[in-house]
């Protein structure tokens, strides 16, 4: 098994979307300075990052994954779901931006297929796992956004309730992949994490996965 480096920042950590802020957090962590991050634009393409010698942001892009050792990958969240992925172990990591339109369009089993493409790594040895993101007890939309999560809505008053975790999950188990836990704090319900909904914030936490070991 490969060991693997992940953890989302919080708000006593500050704003940390701004490039030297970054840097400053990689250098704390003592982690190699040349991240990866997408541009996030609420869909679902993903990039396969190879070793970098510098920070990059990916354009138009809202999933990240690479098989390379020591090679950080970072998304940026205030409400949206981030996703942790390890495959066979650690052999290959990604990173997912998951906001109803990302699960909407399918962004996680599209990063297990495109898995199995580029590592020929099956679905049932994919674990993925949510960081901090808004819960189901506070993501309230209209019909025009539940209609597109039949399994995961509940009704409200004359809104409805999302449970975007719940469907990430019924997305990728049913391609044989394996969740670690869909427990996780809801940022809206407190101050430990940056909210837009809360407080329409441009302040963001970040999420962070490495490898290590040889790639």
């Amino acid at each position: 098994m490969t060991p693997i480096h992940a953890f989302t920042t919080t708000s006593r950590q500050g704003h940390v979307r701004a490039p030297k802020a970054l840097a400053r957090l990689l250098k704390k962590q003592r982690w190699p300075a040349a991240i990866a991050i997408g541009q996030q634009v609420h869909r679902a393409k993903i990039a396969i990052v190879p070793r970098l010698s510098t920070m990059h942001e990916y354009a138009g892009v809202d999933g990240l994954l690479t098989a390379q050792a020591h090679q950080p990958l970072g998304i940026f969240t205030a409400d949206c779901v981030p996703v942790f992925l390890s495959a066979q172990k650690g052999a290959v990591v990604g990173l997912l931006h998951a906001g109803w339109r990302g699960v909407q369009s399918g962004i996680a089993a599209k990063a297990i297929r495109l898995v199995k493409t580029k590592w020929n790594i099956r679905a049932h040895d994919v674990q993925l796992w949510a960081g901090p993101s808004i819960g189901p007890c506070c993501f309230e939309v209209q019909w025009d956004v539940a209609r597109y999560f039949p399994r995961s809505r509940q009704r409200q008053g004359k809104r409805w309730r999302v449970n975007l975790v719940a469907a990430l999950q019924k997305q990728t188990v049913a391609l044989g992949a394996r969740w670690k836990s869909t427990r996780v704090p809801c940022t809206m319900h407190t101050k430990d994490y940056f909210s837009f909904r809360r407080d329409a914030t441009a302040k963001r936490q970040v999420s962070l996965i490495m490898k290590k070991g040889s790639s």
